[in-house]
C-alpha cells in the first residue's frame, strides 16, 4: 500500500522514532508464570518486536531469546536485538522475541550439581542453596517454552545467553538438553564450580554426535586476572585468583582443539573487560557470529544493472537462512513492499513487478501485498490486471484503499 510506505528510506526512518509517539519509552511487558515444578510463581521481562500489532503487513513468527538474569541484562539485550534487526534498515540478525527470567534463588537455580564448601569462591552459605540447575531445566522445557509459544507468535528457533552462573547453566545445557536450544552464548561462565565437574564432563563428551549438528556456541572469556599475571603465567598457577580464568581457557581449548565437532564454536578472550562489563560485548560478538550467514546485501550497482538476478539471488539466500534456522524465513514483506516502490519511482518498473509478485508467493494470504501488485499495474497501465488484484486484496480483508481504487478503475 503506498500511502502506507513510500520509499525504503523513509521505511527504515520511521521506525526509528515510532516509539516517541507516546509518552513513555516502553520496551518490554511484565507476564508470569505458575510452576508447580519450581513450586513458585516466576516473573518474566518479553520484549517483543515494534512491528507485532501492525495490522497492515502479516503477522510475523519470531525465534525467542531466552535470556537468565533477565533483570540485569534486559535492556541492553533488547537495545542490541533492536539495533541489528530494524534500526537504520539493519538486518544482521532476525527480529526476535526476548524472553527475560529474572532471579528468585539464583544460586539454586543456575548451578547444574550441589557443590561442597570451598571457601572463599564456594562459602558454605553458597553451596546449601545450590543444585537445582537441572530442575529449572525442566521447568524451561515442560513449563516455560510451551506457555510462551501458546502466548506469543514463536518460530522453532531458540537461543540461550548467561553471565557467569548463567554461563554455566549455559554450558550445561549444551550438553544436558542440547535439542531444547539453536544456539548459546555463554559469557564468562562459572566452569570452576564443583571442583570443575561439568568442565571434566566436556574432556569426555563425543561432540561429533549428530544431535549437535547445527548448533552454535559463543563463548566469551572476562579479564580477571590481577594486574601482576598475564594468560601465559596463569597456567602455571592454581588456587581462586586464577581459577576461574583458568577453567574457561580450558574449556575453550577442549572446543578448539576437539576434531569434527557437529557444532558451530568460537570464543574470544576480552583482554580489556572485567568479569561485571563482559556481557554486553561478549552479547554483541556473539550475535553477530552465531547470525552471521543472515543479512542479504543490496549493492545499489545490483539494482541499476541490466537483467540484474538480485530477486533470484535472494530467493536462495533465504531459502539457505532457513534451512540453517529450521524454519521457513522469508524476506520481510515490509522491506520488500516499500523496496518495490523505491523501484518504481527510480522507473525500474520490471524488477519492481518482481519484488512485488516475490511477496505475492511469500505471503499469499496478505491483503496489502495484492494492493501493492494492483498499484504496480496500474502504474505499468495494466488495468484489468490492477482490478484483479484490487479485487484479490479485498477478498483476503476489506480496506478503503483497494475499494476506492477498484472503484476508480470501474469507473474509467
Amino acid at each position: 500500500m503506498k500511502n502506507h510506505i513510500i520509499i525504503l528510506s523513509f521505511f527504515i526512518l520511521s521506525i526509528n522514532f515510532s516509539i516517541y509517539g507516546q509518552n513513555d519509552v516502553i520496551i518490554g511487558k511484565i507476564d508470569s508464570i505458575q510452576s508447580d515444578i519450581l513450586g513458585e510463581t516466576r516473573k518474566l521481562m518479553i520484549y517483543l518486536p515494534n512491528d507485532i500489532s501492525n495490522s497492515i503487513f502479516s503477522q510475523k513468527k519470531y525465534p525467542i531469546v531466552y535470556l537468565l538474569d533477565g533483570d540485569a541484562h534486559f535492556t541492553s539485550v533488547v537495545g542490541m536485538i533492536e539495533q541489528f534487526s530494524q534500526i537504520n534498515g539493519n538486518a544482521f540478525t532476525p527480529e526476535m522475541i526476548v524472553v527475560a527470567i529474572p532471579n528468585t534463588n539464583r544460586t539454586r537455580d543456575l548451578t547444574p550439581t550441589k557443590a561442597e564448601p570451598n571457601p572463599p569462591m564456594a562459602p558454605k552459605e553458597l553451596v546449601e542453596q545450590s543444585g537445582g540447575g537441572k530442575n529449572f531445566l525442566n521447568f524451561m522445557e515442560k513449563e516455560l517454552f510451551p506457555y510462551i509459544e501458546a502466548n506469543y507468535p514463536t518460530t522453532s528457533y531458540r537461543m540461550l545467553i548467561g553471565h557467569s552462573f548463567g554461563g554455566l547453566f549455559v554450558m550445561d545445557a549444551l550438553l544436558e538438553k542440547t535439542e531444547m536450544f539453536n544456539s548459546y552464548i555463554a559469557i564468562d561462565p562459572s566452569m570452576w564450580w564443583d571442583n570443575k565437574k561439568l568442565l571434566n564432563e566436556y574432556k569426555t563428551t563425543n561432540f561429533s554426535d549428530d544431535k549437535y549438528n547445527n548448533r552454535s556456541l559463543y563463548l566469551g572469556i572476562a579479564n580477571t586476572l590481577d594486574k601482576s599475571m598475564d594468560t601465559i603465567s596463569m597456567k602455571k598457577m592454581k588456587g581462586p585468583l586464577v581459577d576461574q580464568i583458568n577453567s574457561i581457557f580450558e574449556t575453550r581449548d577442549i572446543l578448539r582443539n576437539r576434531k569434527n565437532n557437529q557444532f558451530s564454536f568460537k570464543s574470544k578472550y576480552y583482554e580489556n573487560d572485567t568479569h561485571g562489563s563482559a556481557p554486553l560485548i561478549t552479547t554483541y560478538d556473539g550475535l553477530r557470529y552465531i547470525f552471521n550467514f543472515y543479512q542479504f546485501n543490496i549493492d545499489f550497482a545490483d539494482v541499476m544493472a541490466e537483467n540484474t538476478d538480485i530477486v533470484d539471488r535472494m530467493k536462495a539466500h533465504y531459502s539457505n537462512v532457513s534451512k540453517t534456522l529450521g524454519y521457513d524465513n522469508k524476506p520481510d514483506e515490509a522491506m520488500i513492499n516499500g523496496m518495490g516502490y523505491q523501484l518504481m519511482q527510480m522507473g525500474k518498473v520490471d524488477l519492481a513487478g518482481q519484488f512485488f509478485k516475490m511477496n505475492v508467493e511469500n505471503y499469499p494470504n496478505s491483503f496489502n501485498v495484492y494492493d501493492s501488485l494492483g498499484d504496480f499495474y496500474l502504474a505499468n497501465d495494466e488495468k484489468a490486471e490492477a482490478k484483479k488484484s484490487f479485487e484479490k486484496a479485498l477478498y483476503i480483508q476489506e480496506n478503503p484503499d483497494s475499494r476506492k481504487k477498484l472503484e476508480q478503475l470501474k469507473q474509467n
